[in-house]
């Protein structure tokens, strides 16, 4: 494909024009349709990866035994609509598969602010397991079945949401709850997305033998493309640290290796966290990787050639490069405007990367009910007309990013 012009280049450059919606980050670069690539050639695979895009329990509470008239909803006509609109969207690129790197849900289970009962009671510990229990099935069945009725194909990553939402420490009773029960919440996430119906393991490629056995796994999206999907969250020390270390990294550096051997042309990890700092960061908690480029998970992507490293968490887009290996961040709040997906296309020599958000509109204020209270916006429009693009990338078979624009541009925190 040839270079982009340098007439395009500059005129959707990163400082280029804004647009204020209803998320109200103003001052938060947006690039109006930074590229579109040429469609002469047909992408041996193509993908969307959408992390942190709902980050939010919705479902309709109605269809609960345990609702009752006058009860709070965590569901909206409004809101209901963004998500229809965001997901007929990404299902009309008829993609391979749709990767989400952790934070589908709210996952605050467990608790009861408004004490509303939905759930169950929440007094004693064995009452709160039962409650999250109870919110994973109804929360996480729901999620499944907006990419069900599309016919995507779903391959998500934990996330922190996914266990409670940071922190784990001993700061409060709630913290001490996640922490103990983190076995519980990765359960529940595995229950629904790493093992079939039956129980059995969904993916056959994972770290048997070892506590992430089912919240990490390795799957061929197509003879040509490798996803590995790490679980970034390792319980040690009282407290809970972003890490890959001990069983899961082993098998990491296995799974790797064994791709490399078998002349594997693209390999993508997915995970939650950033590795790589800084980064843009919208409404995040700022979690990363311990220990960043010098982390054992870095140095084992760079020593096995990882080509992509996706993840979430800080609901913003950034590219950045290091020993070989290049990092997208991406990702944004639906509820807050910020809805973005991004786009992955394969072929032999290359992967063009292109990313996309929706245009929000005005839109009335209003809390949605989640389990630790009233928090989140539950009403949200986007303009009824096609994303636009924020930015871009070839990213070549050798490591190297050409034609970066806008948000794609390899970031300079000065």
């Amino acid at each position: 494909m040839a270079l982009l012009s340098l007439a395009l280049a500059a005129s959707s450059c990163s400082t280029g024009p804004t647009v204020t919606g209803a998320g109200g980050h103003g001052d938060r670069p947006r690039i109006i349709n930074a590229q579109a690539f040429p469609a002469d050639q047909e992408p041996i695979y193509e993908l969307v990866a959408a992390p942190d895009f709902l980050n939010q329990d919705v479902g309709d509470l109605r269809d609960l035994p345990t609702w009752h008239r006058g009860d709070p909803n965590s569901w909206t006509p409004q809101l209901q609509k963004s998500i229809r609109r965001f997901l007929d969207e990404i299902a009309a690129l008829d993609p391979g598969s749709v990767l989400v790197p952790g934070d589908l849900v709210e996952g605050r289970w467990g608790r009861d602010d408004l004490g509303t009962g939905v759930f169950g009671p929440v007094r004693t510990q064995a009452q709160k397991r039962q409650a999250v229990r109870k919110a994973a099935r109804f929360y996480y069945s729901t999620y499944l079945q907006r990419f069900r009725i599309r016919g995507l194909t779903l391959h998500a990553a934990l996330g922190d949401h996914e266990i409670g939402d940071n922190f784990w420490d001993h700061r409060s009773p709630w913290s001490d709850f996640k922490r103990r029960e983190i076995a519980l919440f990765k359960e529940q996430f595995a229950r629904y997305f790493t093992r079939l119906p039956s129980g059995k393991p969904r993916y056959r490629d994972r770290p048997v033998g070892t506590v992430w056995s089912d919240t990490a796994y390795a799957v061929h999206l197509s003879p040509d493309v490798l996803l590995v999907s790490l679980d970034e969250f390792h319980r040690r020390d009282g407290d809970v640290h972003l890490e890959v270390r001990g069983g899961q990294l082993r098998w990491l550096r296995d799974t790797l290796r064994q791709a490399r051997a078998d002349g594997v042309p693209w390999v993508i990890v997915q995970g939650h966290n950033p590795v790589l700092m800084p980064v843009r960061e919208v409404s995040s908690s700022g979690g990363h990787i311990e220990g960043g480029r010098r982390s054992p998970l870095w140095r084992t992507m760079a020593r096995f050639g990882v080509d992509l490293y996706l993840n979430g968490e800080v609901h913003a887009t950034t590219m950045r490069q290091a020993d070989g290996v290049t990092q997208v961040s991406t990702g944004g709040l639906l509820y807050h405007g910020d809805a973005t997906y991004l786009v992955a296309r394969f072929f032999d020599d290359r992967v063009e990367l292109d990313v996309h958000q929706m245009q929000p509109e005005p839109s009335p204020p209003g809390q949605l009910w989640q389990t630790t209270g009233r928090r989140t916006r539950a009403h949200i429009r986007y303009a009824d007309q096609p994303s636009t693009s924020i930015g871009s990338l070839t990213l070549t078979s050798d490591g190297r990013a050409l034609n970066q624009v806008g948000l794609l541009q390899e970031y300079d925190a000065d």
